[in-house]
């Protein structure tokens, strides 16, 4: 009874925050091994309640999830997205890409590409500048109306990215068949990366599958300069991580994009740019 009074009590909170604006996004940089150049950023949700405090992801969007709320933060983070990606331009701060991360329900309904593809003739965006990130059970699922709007998105010339690859039930003939750009190999696989061998062995092979498909592989939970170094024999596309920088506020993210260009510009060395620019993060 009392977790059903906190989920309906923290539902209730949600759709007010909501309906208020109260929900902000955080952008994480996804950088390119072997240049380390910003590749993108990726968008995540975060939620701070006057009363609640800091709400986790991982609780609120189970909680949207079950309470069919889920679709209305996808189309506000859609949106957010784009208004940031605007803004940032306008700053002369040019973040490649953003990759917004939508639910399994979002691609169910068939007029999601035409709500993004508004969103970007609003905003006057090209469509590469915003990825749609799917997870495992978008994927597994084989209904029409999925792949349809799937392809469709792809259509318009947005990327389509897999999160947390390894996680469930990954099928490889899925795999080839779906429209993707991106492959996300999960943050589980780097704990301990730097002395699991079986860890590298699968890491090894999920690059070498998405290089063979031709999709960009990005690897998650980046912590230390070890496990950066082995991603770089292995030839892995992109890295996100704590290394480089937690998720960040737009400001903040901001002033970490012109500090990090101000660091490549001066040392045009490889590997120093790799040790200088882990060293100062905003906080």
């Amino acid at each position: 009874n009392q977790v059903a009074q906190d989920r309906l009590v923290l539902g209730s909170a949600l759709r007010d925050s909501l309906a208020k604006g109260m929900l902000n996004l955080h952008y994480q940089p996804q950088v390119r091994t072997h240049t380390l150049e910003l590749s993108g950023v990726e968008a995540l949700s975060r939620w701070h309640h006057p009363h609640l405090g800091n709400i986790f992801p991982s609780r609120f969007i189970a909680v949207a999830e079950e309470t069919g709320q889920i679709e209305a933060i996808g189309r506000w983070s859609l949106l957010e997205a784009c208004r940031q990606i605007v803004k940032w331009d306008r700053d002369g701060v040019h973040v490649p890409t953003v990759a917004v991360n939508l639910s399994a329900v979002h691609f169910r309904n068939r007029a999601l590409p035409e709500h993004i593809a508004a969103l970007l003739k609003d905003h006057n965006l090209k469509p590469s500048r915003l990825t749609v990130e799917i997870t495992e059970s978008v994927m597994m699922d084989s209904s029409s109306d999925t792949e349809e709007v799937l392809q469709s998105i792809r259509n318009l010339g947005c990327g389509l990215s897999m999160d947390d690859f390894g996680t469930g039930y990954s099928s490889l003939s899925r795999l080839t068949r779906l429209p993707l750009t991106e492959i996300k190999i999960d943050r589980s696989f780097i704990n301990d990366f730097e002395y699991d061998t079986n860890a590298q062995a699968v890491t090894m092979a999920v690059i070498g599958i998405g290089s063979r498909l031709g999709m960009t592989v990005v690897t998650e939970g980046v912590e230390t300069e070890q496990q950066r170094a082995l991603l770089e024999e292995l030839n892995c596309d992109v890295m996100q991580g704590y290394l480089f920088a937690k998720p960040l506020a737009p400001d903040d993210l901001e002033k970490w994009v012109k500090h990090h260009q101000t660091i490549r510009a001066i040392l045009p060395d490889t590997k120093a740019a790799k040790t200088v620019s882990t060293k100062k993060k905003p906080s």
